[in-house]
């Protein structure tokens, strides 16, 4: 759906924002805007990655930037998807998809526009979406810290499968941000050297939004270093409590060899030692308490547990 958005003030540039584009929506940006079928193949493209397009033969900008998508219940952990922004003239496009409309939907607040309708032209009003996508992220990844300080107080007590799944999709999502938040700066470095007739006021938005990035780069290579760290810890104390329990088992079945070693001799139909008594079972029981004692004494003493 193709709708034009309106200011609370006249401005010099229009703004047309399209929601999940369809075959009408791309037939009628085609002849009523002139939009080449090129164009079109690169923003109906929900695999798109980050960069930035220059049209010589229509004289259109092209910039898609990646954004995060939070868990839902089939995808456990944050991904990302593009949208995809098309300056032509005084015009500038907005594409996106249902996962990411939630970008655009904080524009529907009136003060929002109104600092929208700030923006001396189309470049600025550009670099003000690009501002706002950014910091998305680092929203993201705050939530992620949270989310692993939580697992973090958890492992100091105990730590079991569902923890170390929720561990697991928090690298996952680490990942999945990096990625992007890179693939994102090298756009927007890219917009130095592109065709775009930034003004003064735009190119100080454009530092803005590479200092958000910036920033959310070194934040998720922070969360990510000490995600790693507390995934090998847990690990390690995985192992390690195996590795007791599997000491524990082994002991205690070396221990109680003796009993069934020596019931196996006595209750041979054969002529044994103290054996004409009825009270040798006595004995027997107090020699195989004996040894046992004597064996887990012994392997204490060598720190078998």
């Amino acid at each position: 759906m193709i709708k034009q958005q309106t200011f609370p003030k006249e401005t010099n540039y229009n703004w047309y924002n399209i929601s999940n584009l369809s075959e009408q929506d791309s037939a009628k940006l085609q002849t009523e805007f002139n939009f080449t079928p090129d164009i079109i193949s690169y923003i109906s493209d929900r695999h798109e990655r980050p960069h930035y397009d220059y049209d010589i033969h229509t004289h259109s900008h092209l910039l898609v930037y990646d954004v995060p998508i939070w868990p839902t219940n089939s995808i456990k952990h944050f991904t990302s998807h593009p949208i995809t922004f098309l300056v032509v003239g005084d015009n500038v496009f907005t594409f996106h998809t249902e996962s990411t409309s939630y970008i655009f939907d904080e524009f529907n607040d009136k003060h929002m526009r109104a600092r929208l309708a700030e923006a001396n032209d189309v470049t600025e009003l550009l670099m003000i979406f690009l501002l706002y996508s950014s910091q998305y992220f680092q929203r993201a990844i705050t939530q992620l810290d949270v989310e692993r300080n939580g697992l973090d107080q958890k492992l100091s007590d105990d730590i079991d499968n569902k923890d170390l799944v929720e561990l697991s999709n928090i690298e996952k999502s680490l990942v999945y941000l990096s990625s992007s938040i890179q693939t994102d700066l090298m756009m927007l470095h890219s917009l130095d050297h592109s065709q775009l007739n930034f003004t003064k006021a735009a190119r100080e938005r454009l530092d803005d939004v590479l200092i958000e990035s910036n920033q959310s780069s070194e934040m998720v290579q922070i969360s990510h270093q000490v995600t790693k760290t507390l995934s090998a810890t847990s690990n390690n104390m995985m192992n390690n409590n195996l590795n007791d329990t599997m000491k524990f088992l082994t002991v205690w079945s070396i221990v109680l060899t003796i009993p069934t070693i020596l019931t196996g001799f006595y209750g041979m139909n054969v002529t044994l030692p103290i054996t004409k008594s009825p009270f040798d079972w006595i004995f027997i029981i107090i020699l195989m308490v004996s040894l046992m004692v004597w064996l887990v004494i012994l392997m204490r003493k060598h720190h078998f547990f």
